[in-house]
């Protein structure tokens, strides 16, 4: 528990000088506006959902990425790597950091937006805050991990950009099922779409079967991406040490 606490608070401090906080927060300032001035309010969960797939999601995706990229360009890896830290605990670390930086950029956005659109007049119906932080949890994890699958096969970041943008485009794809577009079952088994469903349900109430599909496929997904991301790493990384 030392270890990966350790761990978490090196994580963050190495985000902060980097400046994602700074970028996290500015980000979350400038949605926050935009949303408050063009989203209908009728649609504001939609939207919540979207942009959080879009933004949240696609932000702690890339700094997981950026992150272990870092670490293998200025070689302090390899240290870690040598540590009495294991690999699950390197993985958790990343899991937890970059868990409080999107925390800390999805209350900037979507607190920012509800506090604007209060001051102008609208009349507000409060989320339930469990569920949409429980939500914004879970997309955030299952993001970090897809990350870190992803980004241990790769030696740059321009290597990177074409496979990123094509798994981003895919785990788009869900919210299609959201508005309407299609009601196609397959849709329900994208990772991404218990969590963006849970988190409309934290705007309106869902049926048993949804809060079920959405909290235990979530924590599925969760298990399983975690194991992937544990067992690549293991493989790419630690393999080549």
């Amino acid at each position: 528990m030392t270890r990966l606490l350790t761990e978490v608070k090196t994580n963050m401090l190495v985000q902060f000088r980097n400046g994602l906080y700074h970028v996290g927060i500015g980000v979350g300032l400038i949605i926050a506006i935009a949303m408050s001035q063009l989203v209908n309010i009728e649609y504001l969960p939609l939207w919540s959902a979207g942009i959080m797939l879009l933004i949240v999601g696609g932000s702690t995706f890339l700094y997981a990425a950026a992150m272990v990229l870092f670490e293998k360009d200025e070689g302090t890896i390899i240290p870690t790597l040598i540590s009495p830290l294991t690999s699950s605990e390197y993985i958790m670390g990343k899991i937890i950091s970059l868990m409080i930086l999107a925390s800390l950029e999805a209350t900037t956005m979507f607190g920012g937006a509800l506090i604007i659109l209060y001051y102008m007049g609208f009349t507000i119906t409060m989320p339930n805050l469990f569920i949409l932080i429980l939500s914004l949890l879970f997309i955030c994890i299952i993001f970090v991990e897809i990350g870190l699958i992803m980004i241990v096969r790769y030696r740059k970041i321009t290597d990177f950009f074409i496979p990123m943008a094509t798994v981003m485009i895919a785990l788009q794809l869900p919210f299609f099922y959201f508005v309407g577009m299609t009601d196609n079952w397959l849709m329900l088994l994208f990772p991404v779409t218990p969590p963006t469903m849970l988190m409309l349900g934290a705007f309106d109430r869902l049926e048993n079967w949804q809060y079920i599909y959405a909290i235990g496929y979530s924590l599925i997904c969760i298990l399983a991406l975690g194991y992937w991301a544990n067992k690549a790493f293991n493989k790419h990384i630690v393999g080549n040490v």
